[in-house]
């Protein structure tokens, strides 16, 4: 670091114009005025480069932000000298003067997801190729198949339909469903399977739940009965039959789970419009609040991932839910809307 930069407020000003010369030099092009004018400013000093290379490099690893289910991961930059001392500023009160990082460095963060905004808002564009049926953040739709099956799509949700003449496939490519299957009846003899991520779920009966979470699927039951199938790396199969009132996970990393006696009407309380917890990690609540925004909640700090949250939340109004839990986890929040919240 130059020595002769001897004073915090120059060296949060410094920081402050690094920030803001990668947001313009990550815009549309910039002409040759703007970059002589860059090399002119990056230049002044040792400490000017290495606040726009950590600028950079922190917007560049911010930049899958839309993939992650919440939790922002410093494992790339934490080798970096200053990680710590963003951390630190992060979970400083509130002064006049703040570093680069408790102000601007929000606002790059926000600009690194302008990158990806059309996934944010819209999804993924694979799933928008592929899919025959979906919703975006906030929005539920019913859809009725082919052979007379409902899918009720919760938000952010999408699937593919594979129906052959041997049997009602249907991918659930993201989000959570709850899936009212046809019986086998009259000319009507195909099984009706949900496919998400490494496994199956084959209906037995009519209705039934499957939701696939950051980590895992789960499946819940409502009536009747369901098998679950999950084939792991080595082509062995583990099944599982579930009963009314019962859910299972399954993960290719974790295999297929124990199952567990659910409350059905918890598992789906998105169809009325509400979003229930109990003692479950701010993580996960954060990728299903995430489900239902159109711009992302992150937690910066991820000492509070485990954190857990019980509550009744009302889809419609998720900015009082998430004051709610800011509030009664003691976390400060920061948001530069419309794309980011940060948690810290």
């Amino acid at each position: 670091m130059d020595r002769s930069v001897g004073h915090r407020d120059d060296k949060e000003q410094i920081e402050a114009e690094a920030a803001e010369w990668v947001i313009r030099l990550g815009g549309d092009s910039p002409d040759v005025q703007a970059r002589a004018s860059f090399q002119r400013w990056r230049s002044q000093s040792v400490y000017h480069a290495e606040a726009f290379e950590f600028a950079q490099n922190t917007w560049g690893d911010l930049a899958g932000l839309r993939e992650a289910p919440g939790l922002l991961s410093f494992d790339r930059v934490s080798s970096k000298p200053d990680t710590e001392r963003l951390l630190a500023h992060m979970s400083m009160p509130r002064a006049p003067r703040r570093s680069l990082w408790s102000r601007a460095g929000i606002a790059a963060i926000c600009l690194a997801a302008v990158i990806g905004v059309s996934s944010f808002w819209y999804g993924s564009p694979m799933t928008m190729m592929i899919a025959d049926y979906r919703t975006l953040p906030g929005e539920q739709r019913s859809v009725t198949l082919p052979d007379g099956s409902v899918v009720d799509l919760s938000s952010a949700s999408a699937i593919a339909l594979h129906f052959s003449d041997r049997e009602r496939r249907v991918e659930l490519l993201e989000g959570a469903a709850y899936f009212t299957a046809a019986p086998k009846a009259g000319g009507e003899n195909r099984p009706f399977v949900v496919e998400g991520a490494e496994g199956t779920a084959t209906a037995l009966g009519t209705q039934f739940v499957v939701d696939r979470l950051p980590d895992a699927v789960e499946v819940t039951v409502v009536e009747h009965e369901v098998r679950v199938n999950l084939t792991d790396p080595d082509h062995q199969t583990a099944s599982a039959i579930l009963a009314p009132g019962q859910s299972v996970r399954y993960s290719a990393r974790s295999g297929l789970g124990k199952v567990q006696e659910k409350d059905v009407e918890l598992a789906a309380a998105w169809r009325q419009g509400k979003l229930v917890f109990d003692r479950v990690p701010l993580a996960d609540v954060v990728a299903e609040l995430n489900r239902y925004r159109r711009g992302r909640i992150v937690i910066a700090n991820p000492t509070l991932a485990n954190r857990t949250v019980s509550g009744v939340f009302e889809t419609r109004d998720l900015g009082r839910a998430l004051a709610t839990i800011t509030h009664e986890l003691g976390i400060v929040s920061a948001s530069v809307p419309p794309l980011v919240t940060l948690l810290y």
